[in-house]
């Protein structure tokens, strides 16, 4: 169906893919990996033909049809149904003919294929997507331009999804999912009916989706049978089966050459010489196994021996705009602890976290932190607050003004910001490599505790995989906040659920909180527990008051926006960091970072009050 031979594609003059080759037949999921940066969402666009090769061709089969989720976020005022629905372009043209007052012969044939896409379930399977990405029933009649961007994102996923595409492209889509709707995503393309292309730095969703992997490397495509776990094994066995080859070979061109060299100027052995000379011209050699670039050793050391209980709350309350989050939330996280926070998106694990390390207050009860522990605390609004005009080993030097440069890059290096990389200005580092650094000022440090909200975003699979090493070895405590399973297993001892206003030690794995999630989406009109007494007689406020609410933070939340997309020109822009003051540059960082809490804040107290309309 799709027919990709010999392309190559320059950027910058230089070789990005490579006469490569890639065929994609009816019904196949393919998992397109690579590290950050070989080509992936390249090759997408030269998919669709947004961007044409420099050599070579890429072919679909005629008639068949592509779908892709759109990366802009439109601020539409229709209805979110009503968005999703227009992303079956058939449908809508097939409406449009059957609006007619004339019914002639093409009314006829648009209605006979009306019936035949089941246009009359269109409805009910929008709205069976938007359910399974996260939207309640009263959200569909949201208009487009209510929403926030990741929720934005998701409604493009959900159109992408309506349309009955021959070959469905999707890049990352899980970037914007919570752990619930991944679930549920999975489900959907295990049984999708045309062919998929997915690219993901998610080990498990890519084996619960593809069944073939097309692995970028060295500017070439190769492909693999089976999904992830298959191909990995098959890359180790091919790697290891390539470097005992070229090793044997290499011994065999030795022993040629040292008799060429010992008996090439005796006469009596000349031909013999000859000989081997002529075989080792025509010998095919064998290359030696190319080394990935990036590939990352982390390492974040132990801390000195702290207290065995590191923080604890005692009758913790929080809540937004006078809605509680959660109430009487008693916790223990003691030395060594190692802990997974579950549960669905806006139910508080990062406003969980801020609490745990102090950075919001309590509105009932306390937090008590052990005194003399440090915390090492990951975010992503992090990101931002790195000094753009500085390079990582300025960054490092800050932390540690007295240790020696060398010591400072082998250090960085671990973090795969060695070299050229260490010299570069912050500003023009990718999300990846932001995210290496941040990890690598915090690894620096020597927490007793690590605080790690969504810490892999932006990481390809080699660097999470390194991530994930470097947290089974490290000996202090771990709070973890992840929709990466393969993370979680590998990390957390055990798992703390907050939902339905309440953290609790969850009775179960990864396995039992998704058989949990599934048993929540078939009761999607259960009402959350009440945690007491008191909670259970509070009045609920009428819906008018509600919706009155939620329209001041959309309010509140556009300003926002538009304030933060203000100061990311700024901070884009390089002539930012040549004609203004340092302590102005760190203004805006700081403002960067101020705007990203409020709007994370603005969005959760969105969601508190969409769930207690649905009360």
């Amino acid at each position: 169906m799709l027919n990709i031979q010999h392309l190559t594609y320059l950027q910058n003059g230089i070789p990005l893919l490579q006469d490569a080759n890639l065929q994609v037949f009816a019904n196949q999921r393919v998992g397109l990996v690579g590290q950050n940066g070989c080509g992936k969402s390249t090759l997408f666009r030269l998919i669709r033909g947004e961007i044409q090769p420099d050599q070579g061709e890429v072919t679909l089969q005629a008639g068949k049809t592509i779908a892709f989720v759109e990366q802009e976020i439109v601020n539409s005022h229709q209805p979110a149904l009503t968005f999703v629905l227009d992303g079956d372009s058939e449908l809508r043209r097939l409406e449009a003919i059957l609006a007619r007052a004339v019914h002639d012969a093409e009314w006829f044939d648009a209605q006979q294929r009306y019936e035949a896409i089941d246009g009359y379930g269109a409805q009910a399977r929008a709205a069976q997507l938007l359910n399974g990405l996260g939207f309640s029933n009263e959200a569909l009649n949201y208009a487009v331009r209510q929403f926030s961007g990741g929720w934005r994102m998701r409604l493009n996923l959900a159109r992408a999804l309506m349309h009955r595409a021959d070959l469905l492209l999707l890049d990352e889509p899980t970037n914007h999912l919570d752990l619930e709707a991944i679930i549920w995503l999975e489900h959907y393309l295990a049984r999708y009916p045309g062919s998929l292309i997915v690219v993901s730095h998610d080990r498990e969703f890519l084996n619960a989706c593809v069944n073939r992997i097309a692995y970028i490397h060295h500017r070439i495509i190769d492909s693999y049978s089976g999904n992830y776990d298959d191909f990995e094994r098959a890359r180790a066995e091919h790697n290891a089966q390539q470097a005992q080859a070229f090793q044997q070979q290499q011994k065999h061109i030795a022993h040629m050459e040292d008799f060429v060299r010992r008996f090439k100027a005796k006469a009596s052995k000349a031909k013999q010489a000859q000989s081997r000379i002529k075989a080792l011209e025509r010998l095919t050699r064998i290359v030696p196994m190319q080394v990935e670039e990036g590939q990352y050793w982390l390492q974040i050391e132990a801390p000195e021996r702290g207290p065995d209980v590191l923080i604890k709350t005692h009758d913790m309350g929080f809540g937004y705009d006078g809605q509680p989050l959660f109430e009487h939330v008693n916790l223990h996280l003691r030395a060594g602890a190692r802990i997974a926070l579950m549960g669905p998106n806006g139910a508080g694990k990062s406003t969980l976290i801020k609490l745990l390390l102090a950075e919001l207050m309590p509105r009932a009860g306390e937090v008590e932190i052990a005194t003399d522990i440090r915390i090492g605390y990951f975010a992503q609004h992090q990101l931002e607050r790195l000094d753009g005009a500085m390079t990582p080993l300025q960054h490092l030097q800050c932390l540690a003004p007295k240790e020696t440069t060398l010591a400072l890059r082998t250090f960085l290096g671990r973090f795969g910001l060695a070299a050229e990389s260490e010299n570069r200005p912050v500003m023009t580092f990718s999300g990846g490599e932001k995210s290496r650094l941040a990890l690598a000022l915090l690894a620096w440090q020597r927490p007793h505790v690590l605080l790690l909200d969504e810490p892999t975003n932006h990481l390809d699979l080699d660097m999470r995989d390194a991530l994930t090493l470097a947290l089974e070895e490290y000996t202090g405590s771990v709070v973890l906040v992840s929709h990466d399973r393969s993370l979680i297993r590998a990390v957390a001892d055990e798992l703390w659920l907050v939902a339905n206003g309440q953290v609790r030690q969850f009775d179960g794995d990864l396995e039992d909180y998704k058989n949990w999630v599934e048993r929540q989406r078939t009761r999607p009109t259960d009402k959350p527990k009440q945690t007491n007494s008191t909670q259970a007689k509070m009045a609920r406020p009428n819906k008018k008051a509600l919706l009155t609410k939620q329209a001041k933070l959309e309010v509140a939340l556009t300003q926002a926006q538009a304030e933060l997309a203000l100061i990311n020109q700024q901070l884009a822009d390089p002539a930012t960091y040549t004609s203004r003051a340092r302590e102005e540059i760190n203004r805006l960082n700081d403002c960067h970072a101020e705007l990203e809490r409020k709007i994370t804040a603005l969005e959760e107290s969105w969601l508190a009050l969409e769930a207690a309309m649905e009360e």
